[in-house]
């Protein structure tokens, strides 16, 4: 099946042809019919990117006969699927005023006939504007999320991850445990050096833990020098083999910027127990934070 793409012209997005295989005359915004603009108004009801998807799979199922769809972001990798896949499919991309907004393929067990694709490339008119909401506000969000100088994810973004994975390990019966860091007399870098040299150790301590961790694990910025890492499907022992390896690796680190630089580290680590919430497992891991520093700092401690 050929790949078609969309073009912005007057108030909706209109289909042309990328590749030779047959002809799509474009349509005027105000022939593309009620059904269009019906099914735009109610994928205009979410922001949600996999509620958007979802939505508009079981919309276009009441026109046309699919088994599924699967829809991959602009970025090539991430996917979501509505259905199930099948053995024929027309696949398009999908732009607007140049913008690449990802691709959509549709499935079924038999061909589409001429009039079928026609009336979908129709349908697809009605996805093309909530989809660029949809992708703007999930951009938005994400940099909402991320701390600027290091570009991990902030406290925002820790918060709503540690309800979540907490909530998987206690469904799923899996362990999983957390790691608090912080930065050891972090000050004294501001006061001998300045804030902007302060900024660059954040950076490399952020940058030294990101090529510690497994691809599993997550990472955030809580704030100031302080970091955090879930670590899903890992027990205490686990947890604290990877927390000497991340102590480690950031007191190897020798300089910064050309700066001859001794950087060490605290941890506390905590892991999930059957009465855990996620407020209380990170109270644990940073009551073992603070134990560490009492105890002399540059160590692990177990909450």
């Amino acid at each position: 099946m050929e790949t078609l793409g969309f073009k912005n012209t007057g108030n909706l997005a209109l289909v042309n042809p990328l590749q030779s295989h047959g002809t799509v005359v474009p349509t005027a915004p105000e022939n593309l019919g009620p059904r269009v603009l019906e099914l735009s108004s109610i994928l205009q009801t979410t922001l949600e990117l996999e509620l958007q998807v979802q939505m508009f799979g079981k919309e276009i199922q009441r026109y046309l006969s699919v088994d599924g769809l699967l829809y991959t972001l602009p970025d090539g990798e991430n996917r979501l699927l509505y259905g199930q896949e099948a053995s024929h499919r027309a696949t398009y991309d999908l732009k607007l005023e140049e913008r690449s907004l990802g691709s959509v393929r549709v499935y079924r067990e038999v061909p589409f006939a001429e009039k079928e694709i026609a009336s979908l490339e129709n349908l697809l008119c009605a996805l093309v504007y909530p989809l660029r909401n949809a992708l703007t506000y999930k951009q938005a969000v994400e940099l909402a999320s991320r701390d600027p100088l290091t570009g991990v994810p902030n406290r925002m973004a820790l918060d709503s991850s540690l309800a979540r994975e907490v909530d998987l390990a206690h469904r799923q019966g899996l362990p999983m445990s957390i790691l608090v860091i912080d930065v050891d007399h972090f000050k004294r870098f501001n006061d001998d050096f300045g804030h902007a040299f302060g900024d660059d150790v954040l950076v490399a301590v952020a940058q030294s833990i990101a090529n510690t961790i497994r691809r599993s694990d997550l990472m955030f910025r809580f704030g100031g020098e302080e970091f955090v890492v879930l670590a899903s499907h890992t027990a205490e022992e686990g947890a604290k083999l990877l927390s000497e390896r991340i102590r480690e690796n950031i007191a190897a680190i020798a300089t910064i910027r050309g700066r001859d630089t001794q950087v060490t580290a605290s941890v506390g680590v905590a892991q999930l127990n059957e009465a855990d919430t996620a407020e209380g497992l990170f109270e644990r891991a940073d009551q073992a934070l603070y134990s560490a520093k009492r105890n002399g700092r540059n160590r692990t401690m177990v909450g």
